[in-house]
């Protein structure tokens, strides 16, 4: 069997990120024609994106990335940030069906377990849960870190209201190595200090739909549609039966 593509969200930056600069569709701080006027009032769009950032440390949500692309690939995450705790869940297209690859973490550890549609890779069993060490390694070994990618959020650049609880505009992901990994600003190159943007919260303030824009080779648009929800649902996350766990995990298995 062909070696998996890497995760949904790694795989946008690494491949779909090319030679052209992807331009955004610059508008006016009026709202577009036949939506929902802003509402009334004054209103920081910098200080409402980087509140709702921070509120995605304070309860627990379900995250859904995506990338936009047509082969289906997603990655679902459960979270509860405070006890650090959650499942995510990554499917990948692969010519001979799904690769399924689960990432379990409990606190202060963490187990990935990746179940294959044949079984030439023996470790893809869909049983073992691999030891693959504690938790807040860093994102260039993990992949990104669908845990933190609210956090991107919180240095916007022109930022703009376009309609009601929607913004745009730019971010400066040059510092943001740790969350997306360190070759996103190699990947991106100049570009990674203004990639477009847009975003939608709630009435409560909470970040609930997120997109990055990125540019592929062919100088089409690709992305990161990321949507939050849930909020404030039990998370789940017990850790492995003894028997079901791996130590000394191979290189083939994710964050080892």
């Amino acid at each position: 069997m062909q070696k998996p593509k890497l995760i949904a969200a790694v795989a946008v930056l690494v491949v779909a990120v090319g030679a052209g600069a992807y331009a955004l569709v610059a508008g006016g701080d009026e709202p577009d024609a036949g939506r929902p006027a802003a509402s009334a009032g004054p209103t920081d769009p910098v200080a409402v994106l980087k509140a709702a950032a921070a509120k995605a440390d304070e309860q627990p949500y379900k995250l859904t990335v995506g990338t936009g692309s047509a082969d289906g690939d997603a990655t679902v995450l459960l979270w509860d940030p405070k006890a650090k705790r959650g499942l995510e869940t990554t499917s990948l297209k692969v010519p001979t069906g799904e690769v399924k690859i689960e990432r379990l973490t409990t606190g202060p550890d963490v187990y990935v377990r990746v179940t294959a549609p044949d079984r030439r890779v023996p470790v893809w069993d869909g049983k073992t849960w691999w030891h693959v060490g504690a938790a807040g390694k860093p994102a260039a070994k993990q992949g990104l870190d669908n845990t933190r990618l609210a956090s991107t959020l919180a240095a916007p650049a022109g930022a703009r209201q376009t309609a009601t609880r929607e913004f745009a505009g730019t971010l400066d992901l040059r510092e943001s190595s740790a969350v997306l990994g360190s070759g996103v600003s190699k990947v991106l190159g100049d570009r990674a200090g203004a990639v477009p943007f847009t975003a939608a919260v709630d009435e409560q303030g909470r970040l609930v739909r997120y997109r990055i824009e990125l540019a592929s080779e062919q100088s089409q648009t690709a992305q990161l549609d990321l949507t939050y929800s849930d909020f404030g649902s039990p998370v789940s996350a017990d850790p492995p039966a003894a028997d079901l766990v791996g130590e000394d995990p191979p290189a083939n298995i994710p964050g080892a």
